[in-house]
């Protein structure tokens, strides 16, 4: 029995102790508010765990037998030979510091060319390209989805490509807050990647950051469901497609949860072997 439900199982019994108790109704009742603090202070300190290992969990679209969509685990870092990586980024298209907790700062990071004895950048090439790209048409509108190179990423990783998506978007004083329009969002960025080609081919996969969840503290269940509607309508969609497969990140428990519950409940698609399976590098 947890924490929290052992709490209210005690104030259930403590009720009932103060229905035979009449004479101490208040005091009753003031003990039990206590109590339910305790429990509302438990619950806020359960905060989402970090998934340390990367494991996939494999979805088959219905009618597209060659398509997949697949949950797959923990840091991007550990991602490997996935085509396109998705950058969720602000309408300034400002990427974030290398050392703040996000995927755009990994992404910046992991793409840098990097002093082999120290780990200093020495040239920020992901952010230095995409700032050239968009120049000073900033910001751009929200949904917009912008290509740079993986520079240092092909090699680290695997990676063809960058698509930046500007997912989320800042106001002086009040922060940043994911855009409403989830939808066209990661419709623009399917479109860029489908553009996506080097040595020879066409880029077939791509994994996707659950939108406006860090810094602008979205709702990952809403979130969750409005990106998912987007990317079965890629999967499932009758014309020819490059990107073939989709992988959707879940970097915490809590993401892993939700993102369960969304593709299990999904009509247009059927996991194939439900337990998780440990990814390696492929050959």
């Amino acid at each position: 029995m947890t924490g929290a439900v052992g709490l209210w199982a005690f104030i259930w019994w403590y009720g009932l102790r103060s229905l035979r108790t009449a004479g101490r109704a208040d005091e009753y009742r003031k003990e039990i508010r206590a109590l339910r603090e305790r429990i509302d202070t438990h619950a806020k300190m359960r905060r989402p765990q970090p998934i340390e290992e990367t494991r996939t969990y494999e979805y088959a679209v219905h009618g597209r037998p060659s398509r997949r969509l697949v949950l797959i685990t923990g840091d991007l870092r550990n991602v490997k030979d996935v085509d396109v990586w998705v950058n969720s980024e602000n309408t300034d298209m400002q990427m974030s510091r290398f050392h703040e907790r996000s995927i755009s700062a990994v992404i910046r990071y992991e793409g840098a060319r990097r002093d082999p004895l120290t780990g200093r950048v020495v040239e920020d090439c992901v952010a230095d390209e995409l700032g050239r790209r968009v120049g000073a048409n900033v910001p751009v509108e929200p949904g917009t989805a912008i290509v740079t190179g993986a520079h240092q990423l092909a090699e680290r990783n695997g990676v063809m490509g960058i698509v930046h998506a500007a997912a989320v978007h800042g106001a002086a004083g009040v922060g940043y807050r994911r855009v409403d329009d989830l939808g066209t969002c990661v419709r623009n960025v399917f479109l860029r990647a489908e553009e996506i080609a080097g040595g020879g081919r066409r880029a077939g996969s791509i994994v996707f950051p659950i939108f406006g969840t860090g810094e602008a503290a979205a709702d990952v269940e809403s979130t969750v469901q409005s990106m998912l509607t987007a990317i079965v309508a890629h999967l499932t969609d009758s014309r020819p497609r490059h990107v073939e497969t989709v992988y959707l990140l879940a970097y915490t428990d809590a993401e892993l949860a939700v993102c369960e519950k969304a593709l299990d409940a999904c009509a247009h698609i059927s996991s194939v072997g439900k337990a998780g399976k440990k990814r390696t590098r492929q050959k």
